[in-house]
């Protein structure tokens, strides 16, 4: 595991939701107050998005409170977030998580 502590992460953004799975509970709240709703059959936390616009606009809401995005195969959420940021929907550095094995992660920023 890494020395950093993760509270949460984007797992999947490629489509017309953004899931995040929470790691730290005491995040739960303010996932919600962003309009993240828990889905029991996922187990993550979910929130529809109507078109880029609105998912940038949630990226950069997770980006500020220092949720983590998923690196890894063809539009993972780290390869979305480059995506939304050269199209200038979003600016600034997020983090990017990538796995070496189970229980072991490393943070890049992006």
């Amino acid at each position: 595991m890494s020395e950093e502590l993760v509270k949460a992460f984007v797992t999947k953004a490629d489509g017309k939701s953004v899931r995040v799975k929470l790691v730290d509970g005491s995040f739960q709240d303010a996932l919600v107050n962003l309009g993240f709703a828990f889905d029991s059959d996922l187990l993550e936390y979910t929130i529809p998005v109507a078109g880029n616009q609105e998912k940038a606009e949630i990226f950069d809401k997770l980006r500020i409170q220092d949720v983590s995005f998923s690196g890894g195969k063809e539009w993972c959420p780290a390869e979305v977030f480059e995506y939304l940021r050269e199209t200038g929907l979003i600016n600034g550095s997020f983090k990017k998580i990538s796995w070496r094995g189970p229980g072991e992660y490393q943070l890049t920023v992006e």
